[in-house]
């Protein structure tokens, strides 16, 4: 190649490149390019699924006391109730500062709760305040010399009674013999194996009156629902209403709370209308909430719409059926009441949903009345601080649960679980703690039943 030709070429090029470096340097900077990290996450027994995009954590609205329902005296009291001291001679939870160490022996506790689907947003709670007795069960334990330690196992039961029974049957085959449970759903799939295998269950939240059976190995922390009954009854005959048309959850909770809704009707001076029933695993509901629609329209035709009343029993799928209901005006000029299964759900509390529900009176609902104490405080506190939220009524419950089985291993001697099963209602006749008082009827449900009164409200 000619020798100028080549130099012509090295000359070009080192122009060209002097021009590129001449407007790069004119260029804006540009931030340095990150790789994002990637993690992954190894699915565990304990881990909490993330809040699904229906469950926002803040809200313009949120669940606020409105009262309380004392059933000693059957009436309902504005305000929030004082404080409570237990008797001298009670157990009550013993929070002591001591780092807890290991034990030859470790107890553990199977707690089964939905941590997906459509009572996420709860059992989450649940097994927050089962963790929290864990730390405060095991500092005393140590304090105390005692020859074991508990271990709490948490699993997602998603509020399906299949998945409840696998979940329980897992745990089973690694030894474990003691449970924590949610649903009254639950508590039925469960309760054959439980008693045939000698495995002890507490449900927080269970009240379907179907399932008070003396002599089983299932203990409920709740009262049943003929006293919940009292309560929704007692507000709406409070509110002046003569006629109540009920959309609910086709299982033994829902049908129960109807039923016995309808036992209450004649002496609290209503009647019950049953409009739609429908299946909880359903994801849309428009069939039944134009039968609702109906309903209610033939209703007001007779009472006046200031007179009749929609019960809702459900658990988080009402998100959905508020949603559809505000297409029907006839649905939003009455009002509505629920039941303790959605009460505190922040699922009702989507913008879309939480908007109807305040329109309609509030969705004014029940849910057991845990006893104010240091105790209550206790888990309220924590759960406020982890989760920025109420906890609801059974995340006490859950608490209580560790520590009513650590009491009654103890009275015991022994982690059998026949033997703590026979020493169980002793334990919680003579208890204390976050939700109160837990002596057992002999059914082996609370015995005492007051209840809460929650409404949502904009913030």
């Amino acid at each position: 190649m000619n020798r100028g030709i080549i130099i012509g070429i090295v000359v070009a090029i080192l122009i060209l490149a002097g021009l590129a470096y001449f407007l790069a340097l004119q260029a804006p900077p540009q931030p340095p390019t990150q790789t994002p990290k990637t993690t992954t996450t190894q699915p565990t027994p304990t881990s909490t699924p993330s809040p699904t995009p229906t469950s926002p954590a803040t809200s313009q609205y949120k669940w606020q006391l409105v009262g309380m329902y004392i059933s000693a005296e059957d009436k309902v009291a504005r305000g929030t109730p004082p404080p409570q001291t237990p008797p001298q001679g009670y157990l009550t939870p013993v929070i002591v500062n001591v780092q807890p160490t290991q034990a030859q022996t470790v107890v553990e506790i199977g707690v089964l709760q939905p941590l997906s689907g459509r009572l996420a947003s709860l059992g989450e709670l649940a097994a927050a305040a089962a963790r929290l007795a864990e730390q405060d069960v095991n500092a005393y334990l140590t304090k105390i010399n005692a020859t074991f330690r508990v271990r709490v196992v948490v699993a997602d039961t998603a509020a399906d009674p299949t998945k409840a029974l696998d979940q329980m049957k897992a745990l089973h085959s690694r030894g474990i013999k003691f449970y924590i449970v949610r649903t009254s759903g639950e508590v039925r799939a469960m309760k054959s194996y439980a008693d045939e295998n000698k495995l002890l269950v507490i449900s927080v939240s269970s009240t379907a009156p179907a399932l008070a059976i003396p002599g089983d190995y299932v203990f409920r922390l709740p009262p049943d629902d003929t006293k919940q009954v009292k309560a929704i009854s007692k507000v709406l005959q409070d509110d002046g209403i003569k006629a109540v048309v009920v959309i609910w959850r086709n299982d033994d909770w829902g049908n129960g709370l109807v039923k016995g809704l309808e036992d209450m009707a004649k002496s609290r001076g209503f009647e019950v209308i049953r409009a739609s029933s429908y299946d909880p695993q359903k994801g849309e509901f428009s069939t039944e909430v134009s039968v609702l629609a109906q309903k209610v329209k033939d209703v007001v035709a007779k009472y006046g719409a200031d007179k009749v009343a929609v019960a809702a029993f459900g658990f988080a799928e009402l998100q959905t059926i508020f949603i559809t209901a505000k297409n029907y005006p006839e649905l939003a000029q009455v009002r509505w009441y629920g039941a303790d299964g959605s009460t505190g759900l922040s699922e009702l509390l989507v913008p879309a949903a939480a908007e109807f529900a305040v329109k309609v009176g509030g969705f004014v609902s029940p849910k057991f009345a845990p006893a104010r104490s240091v105790y209550y405080d206790r888990v309220r506190n924590y759960i406020l601080s982890e989760y920025k939220r109420e906890p609801d009524s059974y995340a006490y419950n859950a608490y209580d649960a560790v520590w009513l089985i650590t009491y009654s291993i103890l009275q015991a001697g022994s982690a059998d679980s026949e033997r703590v099963w026979q020493v169980f209602p002793q334990v919680a006749a003579k208890y204390f703690g976050a939700s109160g008082y837990t002596k057992l009827n002999e059914a082996g449900d609370r015995e005492s039943g007051d209840y809460e009164i929650w409404a949502i409200v904009k913030s």
